[in-house]
């Protein structure tokens, strides 16, 4: 911003100072966003500090959770969350949702002030004002959510997300087939396809279907996957920079003139997000175990921050001609919005309708999913990884890195100047997202082994997840907990010992380990492992609450049996003579004195 101030100076005080080039104007266009958005959410911070989502998220309260299984008290100022099942009041974590709209308003005030700047032609400010148009749409139908969060504590279903972002697109497809030149006719690579092409170029009306189809589910896919994508403090922002930046470069090396807008929304886009990120910067304060980090966020995009320019991306992507490319610039994206989709809305409805747990054929109640075999334990993607209990900040620290890797890997493709280049880029770009997808079905298995491995010092039973061998030296696992209470001699015969190293799911592991410390007489550790299944899961396997309830009365056994009993419940009790004419005493608890108990043996005439 300063920087545009001191130009329109010098062009006052010095007509002959000329403006600077076309590629500093656009840099400078980039930090105008950066530090609109900076301002602006500290601002919207500061006014909307209550604009709050009282959603109610399914699942186990979690400390680590930001709400849990609870619902906000919306009348109350002190925004508390209800009292929950153990009776301990928890403090509410969720954050105002107003980072969306201060991205959107500073990603559009910064394009239009370049682009006042630039002196773009008319057909430019056209496509300029029908994208920023297409990024307060999809915008507004995310506030729509946010709003809703905040007063009712829910938000509109996800057939009425879905439908408000498709009308967005399907009017801004409408727009830029009416009123931009190239996307007026039939281009390539669909007007090369044989049969297609020839129906794209010749049939009346052929063409704009096709464009809106194409531009409605480009734009509406991105737009739900980076929404999909924003579940971890900073890690939709984050992406959304390294996607920009890479539009904004393949752009700008196809040096076209009539593409500056694009190029404006780009850079605008990036630097509204990251202006973003410090007040969103992820930190490890939600990392399981007891850790003492405080959460560093403080504000959050919300559906409007990723819907808005989530559809944007989706949108630059159909005018640049981009929309192959696309799939590996927001890989990232990709692999949430398509991890989200398969596993919950396809496999599982599949496996809930034909497939048959044998395992539970004579269950009386309904399998859960989580029984089912799904690549993820939890989608989106980074649910999955967040439940294997990785550090927040590391976790979404990769993922920036695996974001800026397919931004990369997608630019060395559009920009390489051989053939065998751009498609060992792009091969390289889909072997890093099968490993990333594969990874799900590789860390979902746990397995209870021994710690430490080698059999040198007492070893005790661990958890794990992973495959239990060492590939080159390096373990192909990774040890989740240990039970110190119990160690090998709790292995009492070859079948026991054959479950170990056996890969299950984490709930078996949980149930045999709490049966092994059980065994042991550690019930409590035992109780401890149980209680950590998921209650359906735990209802699947009725034995737990057997030995559940038998683990609790055998602590209170052990309780009364070793609490010292008081001086005042011991009383004399008085003499008795016996039929050989002795006095005796006994002292004895008056708890344990019973009408008719008699000290005397009973004679029988």
């Amino acid at each position: 911003m300063t920087s545009f101030l001191l130009t329109n100076i010098l062009l006052t005080v010095s007509p002959s100072v000329s403006l600077p080039d076309t590629d500093i104007l656009i840099l400078l266009g980039f930090i105008a966003a950066f530090a609109l958005s900076l301002i602006v959410c500290l601002i919207a911070r500061r006014l909307f500090p209550r604009f709050r989502s009282g959603e109610r998220k399914p699942g186990v309260f979690r400390p680590d959770q930001s709400t849990g299984s609870f619902r906000f008290d919306l009348n109350s100022s002190s925004r508390r969350v209800e009292q929950p099942a153990g009776g301990r009041e928890v403090s509410a974590m969720e954050l105002p949702l107003v980072g969306g709209p201060a991205m959107a308003l500073a990603a559009i005030a910064a394009s239009v002030i370049t682009g006042w700047f630039l002196n773009i032609s008319h057909d430019q400010w056209v496509l300029l004002t029908i994208l920023l148009a297409g990024l307060a749409g999809f915008t507004l139908v995310g506030f729509v959510d946010d709003f809703q969060k905040f007063r009712r504590g829910t938000g509109i279903s996800e057939l009425q997300k879905f439908i408000g972002v498709l009308l967005v697109s399907l009017l801004v497809g409408a727009a830029l087939n009416r009123l931009v030149p190239s996307a007026k006719f039939a281009y390539s690579p669909y007007s090369d396809v044989p049969l297609l092409g020839q129906l794209l170029k010749h049939v009346h009306f052929a063409w704009p279907i096709f464009f809106l189809l194409l531009t409605s589910t480009v734009s509406s896919a991105t737009s739900l996957s980076v929404d999909f994508s924003d579940g971890l403090d900073g890690l939709a922002g984050g992406l959304i920079v390294s996607a920009a930046l890479a539009f904004a470069v393949i752009i700008l090396a196809q040096y076209d003139p009539a593409s500056s807008p694009l190029v404006l929304v780009s850079l605008a886009a990036a630097g509204a997000a990251l202006g973003f990120l410090p007040h969103n910067w992820p930190s490890a304060w939600a990392a399981r175990g007891h850790s003492k980090a405080r959460r560093a966020a403080r504000i959050y995009m919300g559906d409007s921050g990723a819907l808005g320019l989530g559809g944007l991306l989706g949108l630059i992507a159909i005018v640049s001609r981009q929309e192959l490319p696309l799939i590996f610039i927001g890989g990232a994206f990709v692999l949430e919005g398509f991890s989200a989709l398969y596993s919950a809305r396809i496999l599982t409805r599949f496996f809930r309708r034909f497939l048959q747990v044998v395992r539970y054929t004579d269950a009386k109640t309904t399998v859960p999913h989580t029984e089912f075999p799904l690549p993820f334990m939890a989608t989106p993607m980074h649910h999955h990884f967040d439940l294997l209990g990785w550090d927040r900040r590391r976790l979404v620290y990769g993922a920036w890195t695996l974001g800026a890797g397919f931004a990369i890997l997608a630019v060395a493709a559009a920009l390489a100047p051989f053939t065998w280049e751009r498609y060992l880029a792009r091969f390289v770009a889909l072997l890093i997202a099968i490993i990333v997808w594969r990874s799900g079905r590789w860390t979902r298995s746990y397995f209870v082994g021994l710690h430490p491995f080698r059999k040198t010092s007492p070893r005790q039973l661990a958890l794990f997840y992973g495959y239990p061998f060492l590939l080159f030296g390096k373990p192909m696992y990774h040890l989740v907990e240990t039970v110190p209470e119990v160690g090998k001699d709790a292995i009492q015969n070859l079948i026991e010992e054959a479950f170990l190293w056996q890969r299950v799911t984490i709930y078996d592991a949980r149930t045999v380990l709490g049966y092994f410390c059980y065994r042991a007489g550690y019930y409590n550790a035992a109780i401890n492992q149980w209680q950590r299944i998921p209650r359906p899961n735990r209802h699947m396997r009725p034995q737990i609450g057997e030995l559940i309830r038998g683990a609790e009365q055998l602590m209170m056994l052990e309780r009364e049996s070793t609490q010292p009993m008081r001086l005042e419940s011991f009383t004399m009790r008085p003499a008795l003579q016996t039929d050989d004419g002795h006095h005796s005493q006994k002292s004895t608890p008056d708890a344990a004195e019973q009408p008719g108990d008699s000290s005397t043996p009973s004679t029988s005439n």
